[in-house]
């Protein structure tokens, strides 16, 4: 037997924020539960990982973590706008994005951007460095995400 949102309005506020509480915890349980046993039927291999740079990450870093069951999400390649298309002049700007390699929530709410780069890849990308610190002051910072840079040498 669940609740309707018609149950919870006749409760009082103190007793909705409890239970939306309660609801929210439940579910990101079954959430990680359900991201354990589906690592635990593929490995530690990541198929959709674009680089091998990701897929050690993930193998050594990540995995055991989903297994110890710390880990509520992880998300590849969430895209996160920057600045939307525009027109300038007669110009046609282009949305600008940044896409992290790595979105994952733990268990205690922490949330971690992480970033796999190998050290020529980083250097080839100039714009790599300003497109990170815009995310970091748009997204990262002002929502309290810890934000994590792997760089392989």
């Amino acid at each position: 037997m669940g609740l309707t949102e018609k149950d919870l309005a006749r409760l009082g506020p103190a007793a909705q924020k409890q239970i939306r509480a309660a609801l929210s915890r439940r579910d990101t349980a079954q959430k990680a539960r359900h991201l354990q046993t589906s690592a635990a039927r593929r490995g530690p291999l990541l198929p959709e990982a674009d680089s091998e740079l990701e897929q050690r990450y993930y193998a050594a870093e990540l995995w055991p973590k989903i297994m110890a069951g710390l880990v509520a999400q992880v998300e590849l390649h969430k895209q996160f706008l920057l600045y939307p298309a525009d027109t300038y002049c007669g110009l046609r700007l282009p949305a600008a994005h940044y896409t992290p390699d790595f979105f994952i929530t733990y268990q205690n709410g922490v949330v971690e951007v992480v970033e796999v780069k190998s050290a020529a890849v980083r250097k080839l990308q100039r714009d790599y460095i300003y497109r990170r610190r815009l995310f970091i002051e748009r997204y990262a910072r002002p929502n309290g995400w810890k934000f994590t840079e792997y760089i392989q040498e």
